[in-house]
């Protein structure tokens, strides 16, 4: 493939490394019922440059949520406990965007990219016997796979916040903050 050239602002070079922290909105694997209390799903993710467009990574995530729901009259709790993780693939194109646009988007500012992913998630949920047909309240471990399209604003060379859409691990919906941790 024949990529533009970069420069050296260019956020992304060879070598370059990003951590970041993030959590999603509108569940794919978790159900939305009753009331929740507890912290949303919350990711983190480490990707290496290895060439000027494209970065590897691996991300872990954990949930922990207590449900309270009605069974009749009678209030119930349920909670739920998931750990998911995998690797990730990114290419990086606002300077390609750029080039077939013309110089519309600052490629120190922003950050367009696209990730897939490959990877597990598992949950087990604790609930009394007796409301187990209230909700599916099944568990165990699974695959995932997904594809999302990102943009990250670059306020600092070394930090960013983004959005992410599309399949994620657990959500359509992605957000969070990066740092750059090497270069």
């Amino acid at each position: 493939m024949n990529l533009p050239m970069l420069g050296t602002k260019w956020p992304n070079k060879q070598g370059t490394v990003w951590l970041s922290v993030n959590t999603t909105k509108k569940y794919l694997i978790y159900p939305e019922f009753g009331t929740q209390k507890g912290v949303p799903p919350i990711q983190l993710s480490c990707d290496y440059s290895f060439d000027n467009h494209w970065a590897l990574g691996l991300y872990f995530g954990h949930f922990n949520s207590t449900y309270h729901d009605t069974y009749g009259s009678e209030l119930y709790k349920s909670q739920i406990k998931s750990l998911t993780g995998g690797i990730r693939l990114t290419f990086h194109f606002a300077d390609i965007f750029n080039n077939a646009f013309g110089e519309v988007v600052n490629i120190r500012r922003w950050d367009f990219y696209a990730t897939s992913f490959i990877g597990w998630y598992n949950y087990r949920w604790d609930v009394n016997n007796k409301y187990l047909n209230q909700q599916d309240f099944s568990g165990g471990a699974f695959g995932s796979m997904g594809v999302m399209l990102g943009a990250k604003w670059i306020p600092h060379p070394k930090f960013g916040i983004f959005l992410e859409v599309g399949k994620g691990p657990v959500g359509l919906f992605n957000f969070g903050i990066s740092g750059k941790i090497i270069k």
